[in-house]
């Protein structure tokens, strides 16, 4: 043997003394984690940035208060047999939110949905991003054509380019004028 008897408690009791110590540190470190990670959760929730959070992804995915309005912009355009693809989404950090999407997949047709808090802020966004602020417009110039509507705290709007510019047009403007008639 190497060791005598004693010497081999003594190792033993080493070793155990690690071995508690490594789990007591372990426990000790996960409970802080734990116990940090509640503290931001418990903030979140106070500061109601958890419900700001959440209702800002159900809009993005068109499911908190705008769904209705995105979905029935879907359904219509699905039964004109268009495809909306690429749906991208962006806050404006005033309450407003902004949907985009190719139609049929083609970067020369896009249809953008932008939802203000008020009409006022509608009226003032679309100014600001179009240099039109009333309820219809139509926008031309070498590179395309914009087509806006708007009623209420909502714009939708239509840009062709290409030589493909009436190909949708038809169809988008019967779309865009059965949604906002949906609109209170």
């Amino acid at each position: 043997m190497w060791f005598g008897r004693e010497d081999r408690i003594l190792v033993g009791r080493i070793i155990k003394s690690v071995l508690v110590s490594v789990m007591l540190i372990t426990t000790v470190w996960s409970l802080v984690a734990c116990s940090a990670s509640s503290i931001e959760q418990e903030r979140k929730l106070y500061t109601r940035e958890a419900t700001n959070e959440g209702n800002m992804r159900a809009q993005s995915q068109g499911h908190g208060l705008n769904g209705a309005l995105v979905n029935e912009i879907s359904k219509s355009f699905e039964a004109k047999g268009i495809q909306l693809m690429n749906n991208m989404s962006a806050d404006d950090d005033h309450g407003g939110i902004s949907y985009m999407y190719l139609l049929n997949g083609s970067g020369r047709h896009i249809v953008k949905v932008h939802i203000f808090g008020s009409k006022a802020a509608r009226v003032a966004g679309m100014k600001q991003m179009y240099s039109e602020n009333g309820d219809e417009a139509v926008l031309e110039n070498v590179l395309g054509r914009t087509t806006i509507r708007s009623k209420g705290y909502v714009s939708l709007v239509y840009t062709a380019s290409g030589g493909e510019k009436d190909e949708y047009e038809p169809d988008v403007l019967q779309v865009f004028q059965h949604v906002l008639e949906q609109l209170r």
